[in-house]
C-alpha cells in the first residue's frame, strides 16, 4: 500500500482471492476502517466490524501476534546482516512461517494455523529448505556466454503466486527481486572458496549501496529485540566459591526442655507394613548430653530422638527423618493421612433424613433431596486405630470401599446412599474389576528372552533334556555348591532347636540380560514366616548417584572399576529362627531336616542383613555412608602423585560393587579378602545396571564416562519382532519407518479405539517397564511419550499398543545411543539472568548448608536445570506437563517429564508449577552434593524460555 487510505485494497486481496470472509473484523477505529471503502466491503461481504476501545490494543489478541511477528522479522535480519528495507519480505516469510507453526491454543486441537484456514494438511517444504537471507546460487537468464549462468543470490522467501511449487524470490546483486524457481544453495566448498568469498563480498558491497547498511540491533529499539545468543564453545572456567569453613568452636546442644519433636507420634515402616510410634526422649551421648541442636531448617536439625512403637521397642531417628515423616503424612493445612483397613459399624444421629422427607416438590416437579447430613461410619485404619468419620468426607475418599459397604449392610436405600451408590457401583464394575482381572494374568510368565524358564529343578533337567545340554543342571550344581554353608543339617531324628519356625526352600530360575546365562538361586520362602522385629528395608544407590559419580570420576581424574559379590546375601548370618526340609536340588541329603543359620534369600531380613555385614565391611577399610545416600561409601583420599585432596567412593547396588579412586582396584582387592568376589567380575566397567558402560573421547577432547543401552535396547526390539511374529502377526507389525517415538499428531489421551483384552493388557503392561527402563539407561529422547502411554496401564486401548510398537520401530532404526557424562565445564553468560533485590521480602536469607556436611574436596561443579512446562498439553483434561534437565557441569544427571497434579489456567501457572517441582529436585541435588563432599562453585542456574523465568 502506498497510502493508509488503500487499506480496502487489503480486504479485497484476502477475501476474494486467499482466505475467504472472516465472521469479524477487530479494528483500532482509524478513519481508514471505520469509515469509506473499508467499511462499505465489510458490509457487503456480511463480516461484522468490531472496534477495540481507544489506546487499548491488547484488546485485540492480533496484536500480540502482529508484535511477534516484528520481533521475529527483527531478529531474522539482524542474524543475517539483511538490509532494513527487505523489512517487508522478511515480514511475509515470517508470517508463513508461524502460520505452519503449531501453538499453545486451544482451537487449533494440535494443529497448526494454515491446516485450520484452508482444511488440508499444511505444506512446509517450501519454508524449511532455506533460511531468510542466506546464499543461494541461480540461473540468470541476462548473464551472456562464456560467464557461468549460476550467480549469488539471497533468498528472500517463497513466491507464493508466481510460478510452480518452490518458486522463490532472489535478491540479485543490483538490488533487484526476481523469482525463479531452480536454484540451490551453496555447497560448503564453495563457502570456503576464495573467489566466492570474493564475489559474495562483492554482492555484499553492492546491495549496502544500493539498499543501504545491515539492520542493527539499535534499528529495532520498540520491539525490544534482545542480542541474538551467541553460543561458544565450552571451555574450563576457573571459577571461585567454596563452601564455609565451619566453626572453630563446636556448639553447645539444644536442651530437651519445650523440644516439639518429644511426644509427637509418626507413621514409620515396620517390616511389611507401616506402625505408629511415638517420639518418648531425646537421644544422649555417654556423658548424659542430649545430642544434636535445633534448626527452623529441617536439614539443619541435627537432634537425635527415640522413638518406641506400641509393643515396646525403641529405634532411633534424626529430627529430619521425623519431619520428613510427618510431613508425608499430613496434606498441606496439617491434616493427618491415615490408610484405610476397613469399616467396622456405621450410625445415625437425629439430623439424618428419612425415606418420608426425601421427596420434595421443586417448582412443580417431584425431586429427591441429596445429602448424607447425620450419618457416620467408623472406620478401622492401618495402623490398628478407630475413628468416627462423617459419611461426606468418606463418599469422596473411599467411595467405592463406602458403597459396597453399604449394600453389604443393607442401609444402600437409605436416603444418605441411594442417590450415589449404584452410579458408583457401576464404575467399579465397568472398570475396576476389568483392571484386577488383567492385573491377575501379569504376573504369569514362562518365558524371558524368548527362553523357556523352568519352574522347579525336574521341569529344569527336563528343559535340558530337551535341549539336548546342561545349562539348568550347571547352573543349579553352581548355585548349591555356595549356599550349601547356609544350612546346618541335622543328624538323622535330631529335632529342630525349640522356638524355630518351618518353612520350605524351592529353586527359582533367570536368565540373565548381558548373556543370556542361565541362573539358579535357593530361596526361602518367608512369606510364611513371622515379621522380625527388626527393620527389614535393603536400599541401593540411586541411579542419580551414579551418575554424579562418573562424573566427579572423570572431572577428578580418579579410576572407575567394578566387581561382583558371589552369593553375597549367604555370607551374611541370619537373625531369624527357622528351619527345613531339604528337597531334590541337595542330591543325597533330600528330605533331611537343616537350620539355616545364614540370610538366605527370600528371608524377610535377608536384604537388610547382607547390606548391614556389608556395612561393618566398608568400616572396617575405613568408609563412611553418606548421608544423603546411605548406598554410597566414602572415604578422603590424597593422590600421590600430585597431592590432591579428593573422596574416594564405592557404590552399592545389592552385590554389584563399583570402585572410584586413584587405585580403585586396589580397593576392590581389599575388599575381595573378605567377600569372594565373583571370578573375572573384577575389571574395567562393561555392563552396570543393565546398560554398557565405557569411557569414550568426546569432540571437546575431553575423556567422560558413557552409559549406552543400546543393547538392552537391540535385544528389547527382537523380542517384540518376535511376539509379533509369532502371536499377532495378522495384526500388527513393526511400522518400517518411524523418525519420531510417536506418530504425528498421535495423543493418548484422545485414542478412542477398543480396549485390549487381557493377555494384550498384561503384555502393554510389561512393555511400559522395559520401555521406562530404558529411559533410566539414558533414553530421555522418548521419556514424555513413554510417560504419557504409562498414564493407561489401566485400561489401555489398540492404539495404545501400536503407539508401543511404533516406539519400538524407532528404536530399531536409532537403537545406538550413548548419554555421555561430560565433566566440562559450562560457559555461563551472566548477562542471562537479571539481579534482583528480594530482601525486602525476604530477608538477608542465605543458603542452609548443613552443619555436619563433610569437608569438600575435588574440583568444584556448577549446577544447571533447564525447565518448562506444556500448557493443557493433555487435551482431554487439559493439566499441564512439567518437564526439565539438570545438569552438572556439561552432565546431564536428572530429568523429568510428568503430568502436572493441577489443571492451571495459563501459561504462567503451568510455568510456575513446573519451575517449583524443578527447584525441589534441584535443592536435594545440592544438599546430595555437599554430603558427597563436593564444592559447589555458586548458585543453580535456571533457564526458562518465559524470560520471568531466567533465574540464578
Amino acid at each position: 500500500m502506498q497510502h493508509k487510505s488503500d487499506a480496502h485494497e487489503a480486504l479485497s486481496l484476502y477475501f476474494f482471492q486467499r482466505d475467504g470472509v472472516p465472521p469479524a473484523c477487530i479494528i483500532d477505529g482509524s478513519l481508514e476502517q471505520v469509515k469509506g471503502e473499508f467499511r462499505r466491503k465489510l458490509k457487503e461481504a456480511s463480516c461484522r466490524l468490531k472496534q477495540t476501545e481507544p489506546y487499548s490494543p491488547w484488546q485485540n489478541a492480533a496484536e500480540g501476534n502482529i508484535r511477534e511477528l516484528k520481533k521475529g522479522a527483527g531478529r531474522k535480519m539482524i542474524k543475517s546482516g539483511s538490509p532494513k528495507k527487505l523489512w517487508d519480505d522478511c515480514l511475509v516469510l515470517e508470517s508463513y512461517i508461524r502460520s505452519n507453526t503449531a501453538h499453545d491454543i486451544y482451537m487449533l486441537h494440535g494443529e497448526v494455523p494454515e491446516t485450520i484456514m484452508s482444511g488440508e494438511t499444511s505444506d512446509i517444504s517450501q519454508f524449511c529448505e532455506f533460511e531468510w537471507y542466506e546464499w543461494v546460487k541461480f540461473r540468470d537468464s541476462a548473464v551472456q556466454f562464456p560467464e557461468d549462468s549460476l550467480v549469488l543470490g539471497r533468498y528472500l522467501g517463497p513466491s507464493i503466486d508466481v510460478g510452480p511449487a518452490l518458486t522463490a524470490k532472489i535478491l540479485k546483486q543490483n538490488g533487484e527481486v526476481v523469482h525463479r524457481s531452480t536454484y540451490r544453495g551453496l555447497t560448503p566448498e564453495e563457502i570456503v572458496n576464495p573467489v566466492d568469498q570474493a564475489a559474495m563480498k562483492s554482492f555484499n558491497e553492492s546491495i549496502e549501496v544500493k539498499l543501504g547498511p545491515k539492520a542493527s540491533i539499535d534499528d529495532f529499539k520498540d520491539l525490544g529485540i534482545d542480542e541474538p545468543p551467541i553460543l561458544d564453545r565450552y571451555e574450563d572456567d576457573d571459577l571461585d566459591g567454596r563452601m564455609p569453613d565451619p566453626p572453630d568452636e563446636e556448639l553447645d546442644a539444644t536442651p530437651e526442655v519445650g523440644d516439639s519433636y518429644v511426644n509427637t507420634e509418626v507413621m514409620l515402616s515396620r517390616g511389611d507394613r507401616m506402625a505408629r510410634g511415638k517420639v518418648v526422649r531425646r537421644k544422649r551421648d555417654a556423658e548424659g548430653n542430649p545430642i544434636g541442636r535445633a534448626n527452623n531448617n529441617p536439614i539443619l536439625d541435627t537432634r537425635q530422638y527415640e522413638v518406641q512403637f506400641a509393643d515396646g521397642e525403641v529405634t532411633e531417628l534424626t529430627a529430619n527423618a521425623i519431619a520428613e515423616a510427618m510431613f508425608a503424612q499430613c496434606d498441606e493445612d496439617g491434616n493427618e493421612y491415615v490408610l484405610f483397613d476397613s469399616f467396622v459399624d456405621f450410625r445415625r444421629d437425629g439430623t439424618a433424613l428419612s425415606l418420608a422427607d426425601q421427596k420434595v416438590v421443586v417448582k412443580g416437579r417431584p425431586s429427591l433431596r441429596r445429602t448424607t447430613v447425620g450419618w457416620l461410619l467408623c472406620c478401622q485404619w492401618k495402623d490398628g486405630s478407630t475413628s468416627w468419620e462423617k459419611l461426606s468426607d468418606l463418599k469422596e475418599s473411599h467411595p467405592v470401599q463406602t458403597a459396597e459397604y453399604a449394600v453389604a449392610q443393607g442401609i444402600d436405600h437409605e436416603p444418605a446412599f441411594n442417590w450415589w451408590v449404584p452410579h458408583v457401583l457401576k464404575k467399579r464394575d465397568s472398570i475396576i474389576a476389568q483392571v484386577k482381572r488383567r492385573s491377575a494374568r501379569y504376573l504369569k510368565r514362562t518365558h524371558k528372552w524368548g527362553l523357556e524358564v523352568p519352574q522347579s529343578v525336574d521341569d529344569a533337567l527336563a528343559i535340558d533334556k530337551k535341549n539336548g545340554n546342561t545349562f539348568w543342571a550347571d547352573a543349579i550344581a553352581k548355585e548349591m555348591k555356595n549356599v550349601r554353608v547356609a544350612f546346618k543339617i541335622l543328624d538323622d531324628g535330631e529335632r529342630p532347636p525349640p522356638g524355630f519356625q518351618f518353612i520350605r526352600c524351592h529353586m527359582i530360575f533367570d536368565i540373565k540380560m548381558e548373556d543370556f546365562r542361565r541362573k539358579a538361586r535357593l530361596v526361602a520362602g518367608g512369606h510364611v514366616t513371622d515379621v522380625p522385629p527388626t527393620i527389614t528395608y535393603s536400599s541401593v544407590v540411586g541411579r542419580e548417584t551414579v551418575r554424579i559419580a562418573l562424573t566427579l570420576a572423570a572431572l577428578n581424574d580418579l579410576e572407575v572399576k567394578v566387581a561382583d559379590i558371589m552369593n553375597a546375601y549367604v555370607t551374611a548370618p541370619t537373625e531369624e529362627k527357622i528351619w527345613t526340609i531339604l528337597g531334590p536340588e541337595f542330591g543325597d541329603d533330600q528330605g533331611k531336616k537343616a537350620v539355616i543359620v545364614r540370610a538366605l534369600y527370600g528371608l524377610k531380613s535377608a536384604g537388610a542383613s547382607f547390606r548391614h555385614h556389608l556395612a561393618d565391611c566398608m568400616k572396617h577399610l575405613g568408609y563412611t555412608p553418606c548421608l544423603a545416600d546411605p548406598d554410597l561409601w566414602m572415604k578422603p583420599e590424597v593422590r600421590p602423585d600430585d597431592g590432591v585432596a579428593y573422596y574416594a567412593y564405592i557404590l552399592c547396588y545389592v552385590d554389584d560393587i563399583l570402585s572410584i579412586a586413584h587405585n580403585a582396584e586396589d580397593v576392590l582387592r581389599r575388599l575381595d579378602k573378605y567377600f569372594m568376589l565373583k571370578p573375572g567380575s573384577l575389571g574395567d566397567p562393561d555392563i552396570y545396571l543393565g546398560a554398557k558402560l565405557k569411557k569414550m573421547k568426546l569432540p571437546n577432547g575431553v575423556e567422560a564416562w558413557a552409559m549406552s543401552p543400546a543393547r538392552y535396547v537391540h535385544q528389547s526390539v527382537k523380542n517384540v519382532e518376535k511376539y509379533l511374529e509369532e502371536n499377532l502377526s495378522a495384526r500388527w507389525k513393526l511400522p518400517s519407518k518411524a523418525e519420531n517415538p510417536f506418530a504425528i499428531g498421535y495423543s493418548p489421551e484422545l485414542d478412542d479405539s477398543p480396549e485390549l483384552d487381557p493377555s494384550l493388557s498384561s503384555y502393554y503392561q510389561s512393555q511400559i517397564g522395559i520401555l521406562r527402563w530404558m529411559v533410566e539407561l539414558g533414553r530421555i529422547d522418548m521419556m514424555t511419550e513413554v510417560s504419557m502411554l504409562a498414564s493407561h496401564l489401566a485400561m489401555p486401548r489398540e492404539g495404545h499398543l501400536e503407539a508401543i510398537f511404533h516406539i519400538y520401530a524407532y528404536l530399531k532404526q536409532k537403537y545406538n545411543s550413548r548419554l555421555a557424562f561430560d565433566p566440562t565445564y559450562p560457559s555461563i553468560d551472566m548477562s542471562d539472568f537479571k539481579e534482583c533485590d528480594w530482601k525486602q521480602f525476604y530477608g538477608d536469607v542465605k543458603e542452609a548448608i548443613p552443619p555436619n556436611a563433610p569437608e569438600p574436596r575435588g574440583k568444584d561443579v556448577d549446577l544447571r536445570m533447564f525447565v518448562d512446562s506444556d500448557h493443557a498439553g493433555d487435551k482431554l483434561t487439559r493439566r499441564s506437563r512439567t518437564g526439565f534437565m539438570i545438569f552438572m557441569n556439561t552432565a546431564l544427571i536428572d530429568a523429568l517429564s510428568k503430568k502436572q497434579a493441577t489443571i492451571e489456567t495459563s501459561v504462567f501457572g503451568a510455568e510456575f508449577v513446573a519451575l517449583k517441582h524443578g527447584m525441589e529436585r534441584l535443592r536435594g541435588l545440592r544438599y546430595k552434593l555437599r554430603m558427597m563432599g563436593v564444592s559447589i562453585s555458586g548458585p543453580s542456574y535456571i533457564y526458562g524460555d518465559n524470560i520471568d523465568l531466567s533465574l540464578p
